[in-house]
């Protein structure tokens, strides 16, 4: 588990360190820059939520064609992967600017004038640089499903590295801006995307006698895992992004310490998000090879060790929340309020597991109607309703949002553990 675990760990730090370096970047422009980009990149995780669900679903169907001793369908499974990543790359990009302000109207709602300029700035070039973020990620995807989660994280930390490098050097000085971080962050995305077809370049130039390079079963077979996760994870960024609507009404304060402490809460998620991509592949490949013992053992191993990774990271954060929320700027009221959100975090970290690293494994079981079902109605019923309640309605403001996040996880984690329980998440048959 560690093995496949550790190296996504790393690609995960550097992917959370690489978005808290923009933030603090942004801190210095001001708590306007700091809205607009984290405003963007929230949304950003919504839009390419189909980017996530394709990789899911090339990462399940590698880790089923091993499992089953089909090593000789690879190259066709990464052939159609990559060329459906390009497909929608390509095709969200164009779909997205015709759309660019109806985007912003919508989740800007009330926002200063200056906020709302700074975030379209932002997206324009978020938008550009989605068809090479569609390449890496479904590039990598394919290469987790491969155990290569080595190969993976070469790739991602290269590339992030980049965009910090080149976020510094934009970002500074007189001429920095958001515009800075936006052009970064197009060309990171594009040597990944290089770097991503580097590293499958040795299967996709095999040559095995017969099949085409690319096969509708595995475009099925991906496609019948990936819709359900993609339209799961937008649902959830949908939501996410509601909550983070109603932070806006709460004012530049608000918004700007709920993204600061957003910024550290994924950092302590790491070592959970490394374990969540380890039991997709490790379930895909045992129940590929018939295992289905092995694949409950397995799962539950993953989420105890996740549980008591984070608990203790929590622990160990808690105490420093004030210090950690100093680190990006020096208004008081922002610092003071997100370091109380980052303590919140921290408590209600044993809980994260069960709530996310629990439906990985399902997910590489091929079972993706019911973490849909689930995340949809706890999402929806207690992140956003609840939230709106203790947040809006009860003025807790946005510690009353963050409660209701903290609830969606308690009821996710109740609902996922009863379905492990029984069997019928280990009857999906992905391959022919």
């Amino acid at each position: 588990m560690w093995a496949l675990a550790g190296p996504v760990a790393v690609q995960e730090l550097a992917l959370v360190l690489t978005g808290a370096v923009v933030m603090l970047l942004a801190a210095h422009l001001g708590p306007v820059s700091v809205a607009a980009i984290g405003m963007i990149d929230a949304l950003g995780y919504l839009l390419h939520a189909l980017f996530g669900g394709l990789a899911v679903g090339a990462t399940v169907t590698v880790a089923h064609c091993l499992g089953a001793g089909r090593v000789r369908d690879l190259r066709s499974v990464a052939a159609s992967a990559l060329l459906l990543a390009a497909a929608f790359g390509a095709g969200l990009a164009l779909l997205l600017w015709v759309t660019r302000a109806a985007w912003i109207a919508l989740f800007l709602p009330g926002a200063a004038a200056e906020v709302t300029a700074q975030a379209d700035l932002y997206f324009r070039w978020l938008i550009v640089a989605d068809l090479p973020t569609a390449l890496v990620v479904v590039g990598c995807g394919v290469l987790r499903g491969m155990a290569r989660t080595d190969a993976a994280m070469r790739v991602q930390v290269a590339m992030n590295l980049l965009q910090v490098l080149l976020a510094a050097l934009f970002m500074r000085g007189a001429q920095g801006s958001v515009g800075g971080a936006g052009a970064a962050l197009l060309c990171a995305r594009g040597a990944g995307a290089g770097l991503a077809l580097l590293g499958l370049w040795s299967v996709l130039r095999d040559r095995p006698a017969g099949g085409p390079l690319v096969q509708g079963q595995f475009m099925q077979a991906m496609l019948r895992v990936g819709w359900p996760t993609a339209l799961e994870q937008s649902f959830f960024h949908v939501g996410k992004l509601i909550t983070q609507t109603m932070v806006v009404s709460l004012g530049t304060t608000a918004m700007a310490a709920n993204f600061i402490a957003f910024s550290v809460g994924a950092l302590m998620n790491v070592p959970g998000s490394a374990l969540g991509v380890a039991a997709t592949t490790l379930v895909g490949m045992r129940l590929g090879a018939g295992h289905v013992q092995a694949a409950r053992l397995t799962l539950r191993r993953l989420v105890r060790s996740a549980s008591g990774a984070l608990t203790l990271l929590g622990l160990l954060v808690l105490p420093l929340s004030w210090w950690l929320a100093g680190l990006y700027g020096s208004d008081p009221a922002v610092t003071n309020l997100a370091a109380w959100l980052i303590a919140l975090n921290c408590l209600c970290m044993p809980l994260w597991g069960g709530s996310f690293v629990l439906p990985a494994g399902l997910r590489g079981a091929g079972d993706t109607r019911y973490p849909l079902a689930v995340a949809t109605a706890t999402m929806w019923g207690c992140r956003v309703v609840l939230g709106y309640l203790l947040g809006i309605v009860l003025g807790l403001g946005v510690i009353g949002v963050w409660l209701g996040m903290f609830c969606d996880w308690l009821v996710r984690g109740w609902l996922f553990r009863r379905r492990l329980r029984g069997l019928a998440w280990t009857r999906h048959r992905l391959l022919g």
